[in-house]
């Protein structure tokens, strides 16, 4: 399973990764929340959001980050072969 962290444009980590080293956008009307695709996901802190990016595409590993639970508009899983209908690659 892989999954599609969307990030809140109004929040600060959203606005950092919505100009540039996200992996595509989900659009709200006039707004692009940004897209990251994580490989894990922990959602045990009452905090934070814990998630790894597979980052192979750019010639760097893993990206591990600790994402605030109300930066997150939605979390959608998907099949590896198949990606979710909805989502623009940047």
């Amino acid at each position: 399973m892989r999954y599609f962290v969307v990030l809140d444009l109004r929040s600060a980590i959203g606005s950092i990764y919505e100009n540039g080293n996200n992996d595509g956008f989900v659009t709200d009307g006039k707004m692009k929340h940004p897209v990251l695709d994580c490989t894990e996901i922990a959602i045990d802190s009452p905090y934070y959001l814990f998630a790894t990016r597979d980052m192979s595409k750019t010639g760097r590993s893993h990206q591990h980050l600790h994402i605030p639970h109300g930066s997150i508009v939605a979390i959608h899983h998907y099949a590896e072969e198949e990606k979710p209908v909805g989502f623009m690659t940047s």
